[in-house]
């Protein structure tokens, strides 16, 4: 009893430490002691099983396991799947009650393991407190209690002691106290207002000031962009997102900006099955071009009305703990010739990027187009809008493009007509490689299109069905036979169906060009700006989307990423109002769920009798039987092959071993100090002596030191046979019981 209560000291606490720090991460109930009792209950069942030596031990987990067992099959079939996610809660506390179990097995047997165990428990409430949430009272209680009961520990084995000197009796004996000043810790409340370390905070944003000023001025020249998500030079890395929540930008704006921004960082244009990379590299103003593409074919679709289709706003980024040599617009962006307020920049193909490396303090505004993208009326124009013609475009240029007054021609080089055919071409060379697919996807996706009669309807079917896989972050590594487009497509499609926004980006790019429609890979950040007017963006906002080019119209975004779309609509206008203060509608996320709808009171009765029908009951308690049944016939066949490898003297003592417990059972158990011919007399009074012939024998064998034969064997079983017998008539339906404890007697054990 000593070694199990020792063997608890450190099992139970060590247990509901693991329980309470994990419960919110496996969904266990909330302010429920539930799993704190199954976890006792774990723990309890595999100290059973360390301490009782006999094989009835392995019936208490076993029926707990068929009892589980019999809770999934009450459930729908089409349900179990869901019911075992909604409480894997369960087997998390079954695993973690083992592993606390296993680790205070280990703690009560190995001084050392204790040892690192109370310091290993230290470090980590101080860890937690300066870097992570505070620890709950309970956790910090515990910990207590395992602390001090190591330093208990340790200090017994200093000291000198005589007399009872058994340490773990010693632990045992003081774990009351420990317990108090356990129950202590828990119930002393705590001030809600945390200890006020004014000097040391002081000191520390001193000493960080510094830090960041030395690390500019060692690092300035460094490049912060390729350590965020996708940001690489080639997008090579198709693991496990790692995700790090730093400050990289500030964005300012009004209401105007939309309440979610998009910001283009890096534009990949090639991929060959494994990595994006950049092909497109020509020097323009491709970025300037897209702009006035856009604002061209809508004053030509619809001259009076253009704020219902694009609506100009004004954004200023302002540069954090963030040195990287690209410049991060919104699409549509109104980007100068070589400048972007104060940034000096260097347009290649579609990537924008600073002369020198930008860093903390960096700053400058940028005037961008927003499209109506998610309201019917732009959506039409996306499937019927032309092309701008050279009237309009000059037009639209010399209005809508900022310059100076004195040397505007100069600003607007690059801009023109010609330059505008010029980059088209450069569009479809870049962007419309020929991509092959697998004919197993190619029949999947003629049916994906069936009925899409433009490039724009092709695109949204597209991106429908991908959003309809599931998003991972952890989708693991890219297997290494994925070595071309077509792989890598079958592979997301068929195979893996999962995977987070560069997998579900790519997937998009390779099977617009399939359909003859440039697309491009896009990286940024995707940032929810709400109401506030300033937003601070963090490298977890990190995300990559493809862009798709219309003919005439420009380059439009999508966002194939399962749940991340969000609409961006505002209301048009049709009469004579102010145009500027057209309202926004609210941006609402695609994966925002309506309210299931109140069952009708016939269905929630349906209900009500589903769970109270009779299998609810019955198949637990028939997985438990079954369960009860398999052990007794394995436990009498194991008891029986025993048996039957003993010799005569075995099976003699074994017989003679159970005939005592059968008499017990009938009321007749020997006396202190009485010989077994003097209780053959006195039972024999009781029963017929004819099934007492065995204690003659046995007084043979264990004072005249006979070996027992055939016949006294079987004497002693045909004995068995009879008293059984009588047990049977006096205990009647409880019979059972008291058969299975008499024949599951070892032979090992002795009676005298």
């Amino acid at each position: 009893m000593m070694a199990v209560l020792s063997d608890l000291l450190f099992m139970i606490p060590l247990c509901m430490i693991a329980v309470s720090a994990g419960s919110g991460v496996f969904g266990c109930p909330e302010k429920s002691v539930l799993p704190y009792l199954m976890a006792l209950v774990v723990l309890g069942t595999c100290a059973l099983i360390k301490h009782w030596k006999n094989r009835l031990k392995f019936l208490v987990p076993g029926v707990l396991i068929a009892l589980g067992a019999g809770v999934v099959l009450i459930q729908k079939p089409g349900t179990r799947g869901d019911f075992l996610a909604a409480n894997q809660w369960v087997l998390w506390t079954c695993m973690v009650s083992a592993a606390a179990f296993f680790v205070g097995w280990l703690a009560a047997e190995r001084r050392m393991i204790r040892r690192l165990l109370a310091l290993g428990l230290m470090l980590g409430l101080l860890a937690m407190m300066a870097f992570w949430n505070v620890p709950s009272k309970a956790e910090v209680a515990f910990s207590l209690f395992l602390i001090v009961t190591v330093l208990a520990d340790e200090i017994q084995n200093k000291w000198q002691k005589s007399g009872y000197v058994d340490g773990k009796g010693h632990l045992v004996s003081i774990a009351p106290f420990l317990l108090a000043l356990t129950i202590l810790t828990y119930v002393v409340p705590a001030s809600d207002e945390p200890y006020d370390w004014g000097v040391v905070v002081r000191l520390w944003e001193r000493a960080a000031s510094y830090v960041k000023l030395t690390g500019r001025w060692f690092h300035g020249g460094d490049e912060d962009y390729e350590t965020v998500l996708g940001f690489a030079e080639d997008e090579s890395r198709w693991g496990n997102l790692r995700r790090r929540n730093k400050d990289k930008l500030t964005l300012t704006g009004n209401k105007d900006v939309g309440q979610t921004i998009y910001l283009t960082g890096k534009v990949l244009d090639v991929f060959d099955g494994r990595t994006w990379s950049i092909g497109y590299v020509e020097e323009g103003r491709d970025r300037m071009l897209d702009a006035l593409e856009t604002l061209c074919t809508v004053t030509k679709y619809d001259p009076e009305y253009v704020r219902n289709y694009v609506w100009k706003a004004e954004l200023n980024v302002r540069y954090e703990e963030f040195n990287t040599k690209y410049v991060f617009v919104p699409l549509k962006a109104v980007i100068g010739r070589e400048k972007l307020g104060n940034v000096n920049v260097l347009q290649k193909g579609d990537n924008l990027e600073s002369k020198k490396t930008l860093g903390y303090g960096t700053e400058y505004k940028v005037t961008f187009y927003r499209m109506n993208l998610g309201h019917p009326q732009f959506q039409e124009f996306l499937r019927t809008a032309e092309a701008p013609d050279p009237q309009t475009w000059e037009e639209v240029r010399v209005a809508r493009e900022p310059v100076d007054r004195d040397d505007g021609d100069k600003k607007r080089e690059g801009t023109s007509y010609e330059d505008y055919l010029k980059y088209v071409e450069r569009i479809r060379q870049y962007y419309l490689s020929d991509v092959k697919i697998s004919q197993k996807l190619q029949t999947y996706l003629d049916q994906w299109l069936e009925g899409a009669e433009t490039d724009y309807d092709k695109l949204c079917h597209i991106e429908s069905v991908l959003s309809q896989y599931q998003y991972d972050e952890k989708p693991g590594e890219l297997p290494e036979r994925i070595q071309t487009p077509a792989d890598f497509l079958d592979y997301l499609l068929f195979e893996k169906q999962e995977g987070y926004c560069s997998f579900y980006a790519t997937a998009f790019v390779l099977l617009a060009r399939n359909q003859g429609i440039p697309a491009r890979f896009v990286q940024g950040f995707s940032v929810p700006k709400d109401d506030a007017q300033s937003v601070t963006v963090t490298s977890s906002m990190a995300h990559a989307w493809p862009e798709a080019y219309l003919e005439g119209i420009g380059w439009v975004p999508f966002e194939p990423t399962p749940g991340s779309k969000v609409d961006v609509v505002w209301e048009v206008i049709r009469k004579d109002e102010d145009l500027e203060e057209a309202p926004i509608l609210e941006e609402v996320p695609q994966w925002e769920e309506e309210e299931p709808e109140p069952l009708p009171p016939q269905e929630e009765e349906n209900v009500r009798e589903i769970q109270i029908q009779w299998r609810v009951i019955l198949i637990p308690l028939g997985t438990v039987a079954a369960f009860l049944l398999a052990f007794l016939l394995f436990d009498r066949i194991v008891s029986r092959a025993k048996y039957r490898r003993l010799d005569n003297a075995g099976k003699f003592k074994n017989c003679c071993m159970k005939n005592f417990k059968t008499l017990s059972f009938l009321g007749l158990t020997m006396e202190e100090g009485e010989t077994l011919e003097e209780f053959y007399v006195r039972a024999g009074d009781e029963i017929p002596k004819e099934n007492l012939h065995f204690l003659q024998n046995l007084e043979w064998v264990a004072y005249a030191g006979v070996t027992p034969n055939d016949e006294m064997r079987a004497d002693a079983e045909e004995a068995l046979e009879r008293l059984l017998g009588l047990l049977r008539e006096q205990k009647g339906k409880w019979f059972f019981w008291y058969q299975f404890l008499i024949r599951r007697m070892e032979s090992g054990k002795k009676r005298t």
